[in-house]
């Protein structure tokens, strides 16, 4: 017999009275003694199948299986009033592709359930909690967030590139980096693709951007931080101020934000109870300086002139809200002494740095800058920072010794951007498979990591 090509379970009210064949993971089983109900969903959806006694090989079948298991059926697509989408599937026949051990690990969360099991044992088995609703809706939000990015980056001009993620010089000062045997010398894992995204301005790509890996050795245990994460970076040639890659960025995240609202908001709002907001008009900038202003007048403690703690972050996030009504912010005009010494120097004020961080409901998604591109300057800030010019910079500042034109770009977290959107509460959540000091794919042992588990 020839088999049927497989249809999704989302496709079944355009082939009620047909014989059809699905396939996917047993959700439940009510077993009622001569009748079997057998609940099976796919990435499109969820159906109610039916057994009955009277075929004793299928019926047989029927009664060994175990939720989370993968079966293969035909069947015939039934009206049937008393379920709630109008129609089931009545079984012809019933394989097995992969019987699923019982008990299961954890419990996959239930649609109007949080937190059924402790979250880092549902990341220990991550590719069983993967299968709830929930996270199958997050992964489907985070694909289109990708590919919108993508397309309005290619759509305004830009070229992607993917630079590498081994590198010969770390990316940023500092010293969390992780180092890596490369053959004979010392290399390490890019803490962004900063400085070969420049070098694409130094070739004349005008325009570019990159999604990948970045890591950061930084022993961080918060909601928040993370190892390894999705950067997603774009730089821009010939601009005038770092203003014009906060409008880049800007109109790139209501694209975004229109996109997945398209496709996911009715979705979106049944299964996290959110509705997603689509800015109108440009963000708000907010100065430092006025930022700390405004938390202090809310009294909101700060031990730090010229950075946010995650308690200021939150309550910025509020005031701004309740001001101007957006969620989002450019804070600007940060110490130059705090940031990256390829950011340019206010001519005005050397003070301050020509860059700006975005944040999002209370939490920073995105640090950017216009870059110094003058090779005299770009090296007389790396010697005030006690770097060495001929050793682990000299192939990054040979990009400027050519010509190089004006230029500014940033980097955005993604797993961050998710995290905000979907109100998820941590960031390891939002990562497919989440690398933190004492977690690397499983969580590591005391002992492994010296540390206390977060």
């Amino acid at each position: 017999m020839e088999l049927l090509e497989r249809t999704h379970i989302g496709e079944l009210a355009q082939h009620i009275g047909q014989i059809i064949r699905i396939r996917g993971r047993v959700d439940t089983i009510r077993d009622q003694g001569k009748i079997i109900f057998i609940m099976v969903r796919d990435r499109s959806g969820i159906v109610q199948t039916v057994a009955w006694f009277g075929d004793e090989d299928l019926f047989k079948t029927a009664k060994t299986l175990t939720a989370e298991s993968v079966i293969d059926i035909t069947g015939e697509v039934k009206e049937a009033k008393q379920v709630a989408c109008g129609y089931e599937i009545g079984i012809k026949t019933l394989n097995i592709d992969s019987l699923a051990q019982t008990p299961l690990p954890i419990a996959i969360e239930g649609e109007h359930v949080d937190n059924v099991t402790a979250l880092d044992k549902r990341l220990d088995y991550r590719w069983v909690d993967l299968r709830s609703r929930r996270n199958q809706l997050m992964m489907d939000v985070a694909t289109t967030m990708g590919a919108s990015f993508r397309q309005y980056c290619v759509d305004n001009g830009c070229v992607e590139i993917n630079a590498p993620r081994v590198i010969s010089a770390a990316s940023e000062s500092g010293a969390n980096v992780f180092e890596v045997k490369y053959f004979d010398r010392k290399a390490y894992l890019a803490q962004s693709p900063q400085f070969h995204k420049q070098m694409g301005m130094a070739s004349d790509l005008e325009r570019v951007f990159n999604m990948g890996p970045v890591f950061r050795a930084e022993k961080s245990f918060t909601t928040r931080h993370l190892t390894e994460y999705t950067s997603f970076d774009v730089e821009m040639a010939y601009i005038d101020s770092y203003k014009d890659v906060c409008h880049f960025e800007q109109e790139m995240l209501k694209k975004m934000l229109a996109d997945v609202k398209a496709k996911y908001g009715d979705k979106v709002k049944e299964v996290f109870g959110i509705d997603i907001k689509v800015p109108e008009g440009d963000f708000p900038y907010l100065t430092v300086a006025e930022a700390k202003e405004k938390l202090a007048k809310a009294g909101v403690e700060s031990k730090d002139t010229g950075d946010f703690s995650p308690e200021e972050e939150r309550a910025m996030g509020e005031i701004m809200e309740k001001e101007t009504g957006s969620e989002f912010v450019f804070v600007v005009d940060y110490p130059y002494a705090r940031r990256a010494f390829y950011h340019m120097r206010d001519s005005e004020n050397p003070k301050i740095a020509m860059g700006f961080d975005l944040f999002w409901k209370g939490l920073e998604i995105t640090t950017g800058a216009q870059r110094e591109h003058r090779i005299d300057v770009l090296k007389k800030n790396a010697v005030e920072r006690g770097m060495e010019l001929d050793g682990q910079l000299k192939d990054y500042l040979e990009y400027f010794e050519y010509g190089c034109p004006p230029h500014g770009g940033f980097g955005m977290g993604t797993e961050r951007v998710v995290m905000k959107m979907l109100d998820f509460g941590s960031i390891l959540e939002t990562t497919y498979l989440p690398n933190t000091p004492n977690r690397l794919g499983k969580l590591l042992s005391k002992i492994t990591t010296g540390q206390a588990k977060a």
